[in-house]
């Protein structure tokens, strides 16, 4: 604590303050420019009732001084409350893209081994991996039914015994073999078979 003087509107007065002399002398400045402003606008008014209104002016800055703190205040808290929300809305969504990786992960292993199963069995069991691949979706949204599900196998497997060399072997043999009634392997067009009564 620490003693002051100061002068207002041509008085002297001692103050005593936990503030430093040059903050002290600034305060009694601004007032007594303030009061002598109020004196120059209302001529007719005391010294004591301008020092009144002056009080009154400042009075009000300081209230819209605080209901601006209180409104900034509110608006802290609100900002608070949405970052606190959009930091759940942030974990939530982190714990959703790692569920999903995880799953897409599971999907590409079962997907390497089927591929791999493939491979090994040439003879009825080959599917290709777009097939699978389709299938794990259908299944995953439920579009697909069982016996959906089982006619693509067998479609499945008819395409792979279809492509096989023996088949097209046998389809081949097939095709060199000579037609009924045929002698020497010829064939007769419906021409010829009119001409030969």
């Amino acid at each position: 604590m620490a003693t002051y003087k100061v002068v207002i509107m041509g008085k002297e007065y001692v103050l005593t303050s936990e503030e430093n002399k040059d903050y002290t002398e600034r305060l009694a400045a601004a007032l007594d420019k303030r009061i002598k402003d109020m004196r120059a606008r209302f001529s007719s008014l005391s010294i004591t009732d301008c020092a009144v209104l002056t009080a009154l002016d400042c009075m009000d800055e300081l209230g819209q001084a605080n209901r601006n703190i209180d409104n900034i205040r509110t608006q802290i808290k609100d900002y608070v409350d949405d970052a606190g929300r959009a930091r759940n809305q942030a974990t939530g969504a982190q714990r959703e893209i790692k569920i999903l990786k995880e799953r897409v992960e599971q999907l590409e292993k079962e997907l390497a081994e089927r591929t791999n199963f493939s491979a090994m069995n040439n003879v009825g069991e080959a599917v290709s991996a777009e097939d699978i691949l389709k299938g794990d979706i259908k299944a995953a949204i439920g579009e697909t039914s069982e016996p959906e599900a089982v006619h693509a196998e067998n479609n499945a497997q008819r395409r792979s015994i279809q492509d096989s060399p023996y088949m097209r072997s046998y389809e081949q043999a097939m095709n060199k073999r000579p037609a009924d009634g045929a002698a020497g392997g010829a064939r007769f067009s419906g021409n010829d078979q009119g001409n030969n009564k």
